[in-house]
């Protein structure tokens, strides 16, 4: 005897396709809405946002190349400070800019700004503002040499590729990069 139902049977795989669709959307969702997250600046940099543009452009200057502007390190900066920094790291993060900002640095020429942040490179730990400038180098060379305007400026070749034992500096022209790095 064959017992018949008229209920409808479920399939493995759309029941697998139908779980793989939901668990990548929980997954893709949010990390799509965190594409922004250069795009707007934290309420609390706002008016720091001016200071980190000079700071980070003396650090790595526009020359035949894109500096850190042109590689929107700024903003780069601004959402880390937001999506990563905890409340304890931000606000001694805002007070170093206030002591950065204190000491005269948006008034100053090219070349005192130039003092200024050798100052707190060489300065004790205990000086204010040295940390903040030491996160913001840091910071501003990563996010430099991770975008693309770096590309212009670094040359790359795969390896293995030729090796030259001996090369003067004046022929390759440009630093080199390799996956070792």
């Amino acid at each position: 005897m064959m017992i018949t139902t008229d209920t409808p049977s479920m399939d493995r795989r759309s029941l697998l396709r139908g779980s793989v669709t939901v668990a990548g959307a929980a997954i893709i969702l949010p990390s799509l809405a965190s594409l922004g997250g250069c795009s707007s600046t934290p309420a609390s940099l706002t008016e720091k946002m001016d200071l980190i543009s000079a700071i980070s452009d003396r650090i790595i200057p526009a020359t035949d190349t894109g500096g850190a502007l042109a590689a929107k390190v700024p903003e780069y900066i601004a959402a880390l400070f937001e999506k990563h920094f905890s409340e304890d790291q931000q606000s001694a993060f805002a007070m170093g800019l206030d002591a950065i900002g204190d000491a005269g640095f948006a008034a100053a020429s090219p070349e005192q700004q130039d003092d200024i942040l050798s100052g707190l490179a060489s300065a004790d730990d205990a000086d204010a503002g040295k940390a903040t400038f030491q996160q913001l180098r840091d910071m501003t060379i990563f996010g430099f040499y991770t975008s693309e305007v770096a590309t212009e400026e670094l040359s790359y070749e795969e390896l293995p590729g030729r090796y030259d034992g001996c090369v003067p500096l004046s022929e390759v022209g440009r630093a080199w990069l390799d996956r070792g790095v």
